[in-house]
């Protein structure tokens, strides 16, 4: 959850970035307080259709030309993408068949051509983590040069558990890999480019030399800023969920949250100024959103916070925020329709204004808006399959947002 297994609650929703599994085969935290303070599940049924894929009335004027990504033929279950800045490329995770864990996968993307008749589509995705390794948070340098991505790689501990959150008494856990470092691969589009063109299944990218943390404590949940000059990430390495800033190089670190609970799944936003997280440091299970206006120094090197402000403060499970890119809106991922139907909303970076995205039953996070704004993509399960999966669709802000 950007931004575990959490930028996969996809293996577990918080690593938004992180894991978003146990949320859709466990459950997610604070179930008992939210559903009995959420609103009735969907009351508009999914029986629209765009391209054959559900699509409930409420979101056919925000979301059009909704096109399926990924699909279970080839993946158990897939999502978390994001756009590489010419967006001509994305970087995901999925579980291909036969396997457990998730893996991290780059694939050429295709918007469509209307005068071709052609709708949106990814071209051969290319795995890029390596064998008996569990991968969650890619993201692209804004030169497109690098790629990072968390990865248990040569560190994957076979009794970690699988699923992110476990239930057991009504009490919701989830398991932060100690084994999770964060990578980051320079000048991979050759070899990316030329697996692609040969149909290559594997190019692996985890390499040694390529490892920017080193603490045997969870490291992810990452991503840069938009100068290129910060990764933001999410660590275990106090004992606690916080998030710090470093350089690509992994030098440089600086402590950014001490609050106490887990507090995860950071983005910058377009100027590079703020960040946006979400934090269940009120102890009672739940996810809330914040913005942290961030301090530098004289020579423009980050030091701290300044300021942080509480978006959301309710009874459900608010995840992975994103930034529209007029850096005035963002969107996230919460349970106040029930937990079996997460639904996308958009709210204004004072807080105000939150307004429904979706309206399909079912589960749907881990939103990330195209560098243009003119696009968003997200994880679904309303493939036909009943599986997660990634889709996208053109977006059309809503009135008054």
């Amino acid at each position: 959850m950007k931004h575990p297994f959490p930028c996969l609650f996809l293996a577990s929703v918080l690593a938004l970035c992180g894991p978003f599994d146990g949320m859709l085969s466990a459950g997610m935290p604070g179930a008992e307080a939210a559903e009995t303070a959420a609103p009735p599940a969907n009351p508009v049924p999914a029986t629209s259709q765009s391209g054959g894929v559900p699509q409930g009335e409420g979101e056919r004027q925000i979301l059009t030309d909704l096109a399926q990504l990924t699909f279970g033929a080839q993946f158990l279950k897939a999502g978390e993408g994001y756009f590489s800045p010419d967006m001509k490329w994305v970087i995901f995770q999925g579980v291909p068949k036969g396997e457990q864990q998730y893996q991290m996968y780059v694939a050429p993307l295709h918007l469509g051509d209307e005068a071709a008749a052609t709708t949106a589509h990814l071209g051969w995705p290319v795995r890029i983590s390596p064998e008996k390794s569990r991968n969650t948070c890619g993201f692209f340098s804004p030169d497109s040069r690098s790629v990072i991505f968390a990865s248990t790689a040569g560190k994957e501990n076979p009794e970690d558990p699988n699923a992110g959150y476990q239930r057991k008494d009504a009490v919701y856990k989830w398991f932060f890999p100690t084994g999770m470092e964060i990578y980051r691969a320079d000048d991979w589009q050759p070899a990316i480019t030329a697996a692609v063109e040969q149909k290559s299944e594997l190019v692996d990218l985890a390499q040694p030399k390529g490892r920017i943390t080193e603490n045997d404590a969870y490291d992810a949940e990452d991503a840069y800023s938009p100068d290129g000059k910060w990764i933001v990430f999410t660590s275990m390495r106090t004992g606690n969920g916080e998030i710090f800033v470093m350089h690509p190089d992994g030098k440089s670190v600086v402590q950014i949250t001490h609050a106490k609970g887990y507090n995860g799944g950071p983005f910058f936003s377009p100027d590079g100024k703020r960040l946006v997280y979400r934090s269940d440091r009120k102890g009672n299970d739940l996810l809330q959103l914040f913005v942290s206006e961030l301090a530098f120094d004289a020579d423009g090197n980050i030091t701290g916070i300044t300021a942080e402000h509480q978006l959301t403060d309710d009874p459900f499970v608010n995840w992975g925020p994103f930034w529209f890119p007029d850096g005035h809106h963002l969107i996230f991922a919460t349970s106040r329709h029930g937990h079996e139907n997460y639904e996308l909303y958009s709210i204004r970076d004072d807080g105000s204004h939150a307004t429904r995205i979706t309206y399909t039953d079912g589960f749907d996070g881990l939103p990330a808006f195209s560098p243009d704004g003119k696009y968003l993509m997200w994880s679904s399960k309303r493939a036909a399959d009943n599986s997660v999966q990634l889709f996208l669709a053109k977006f059309n802000a809503p009135k008054d947002w």
